[in-house]
């Protein structure tokens, strides 16, 4: 990790016991759980949510690098990663169980990811200015904050964090992207006008994802 990436870390996350820690509460209720297997059952197939938005660096004051502030269009929408909720988990798992011709029931969820945790799985930041090898960056951190904020007292960091997707691309296939980082947080967490905050390893310091209302309502 860069040592512009840990001092990031360092400033959003800071030391001691002023950052939120989210807790995991119960797993996936039968009636979600009949939803999901319903849902499973149309097209098109179910995939994880699209975690989208404009380019808006984080530099906690610091002034961002010339040249890569050149690369960033703040009116173009970028995908940041994926959602995956525990319904939208289970309903990916629905079908692969039909599509095999399989009965699908509560069981049949993997225990590593029976939870009522969403994960997200943030992808690397892809730098329009390099070629190459070094043209992916990496995600090492995600948050959640207030708009605007990265006031210690009111980030939310993750349930757990894992540096890269294969456990899960075990249990849903290839819905889940090869490289990303996945960060869990509680439903509680997400909420409407906060935002997830993604630290990269490289010259881009962080970007700010609003989670807007739409998101909320889609995200099941």
């Amino acid at each position: 990790m860069r040592l512009h990436a840990r001092l990031m870390l360092a400033l959003f996350m800071g030391l001691g016991s002023t950052i939120v820690f989210t807790q995991a509460a119960p797993a996936l209720s039968p009636d979600d759980l009949k939803a999901a297997i319903e849902a499973a059952k149309v097209p098109p197939p179910p995939a994880p949510y699209v975690l989208k938005g404009a380019s808006k660096p984080v530099t906690r004051n610091a002034p961002l690098d010339p040249e890569v502030a050149k690369t960033l269009d703040p009116n173009k929408i970028l995908t940041f990663g994926a959602v995956y909720t525990p319904f939208i988990r289970a309903a990916i798992l629905a079908r692969k169980a039909a599509d095999a011709g399989r009965p699908f029931g509560l069981t049949d969820i993997p225990s590593e990811i029976q939870d009522s945790l969403t994960y997200v799985a943030a992808l690397p930041w892809e730098r329009t200015d390099v070629t190459g090898p070094d043209r992916l960056v990496d995600t090492i951190f995600v948050i959640v904050t207030p708009p605007g904020s990265t006031d210690r007292a009111q980030i939310v960091q993750p349930v757990w964090v894992k540096t890269e997707t294969n456990f899960l691309r075990n249990i849903l296939g290839p819905t889940v992207p090869e490289r990303a980082m996945l960060a869990a947080f509680s439903r509680d967490a997400i909420q409407a006008g906060k935002d997830f905050v993604i630290v990269y390893a490289g010259s881009v310091y962080a970007q700010r994802v609003e989670i807007r209302s739409e998101d909320v309502a889609l995200w099941r």
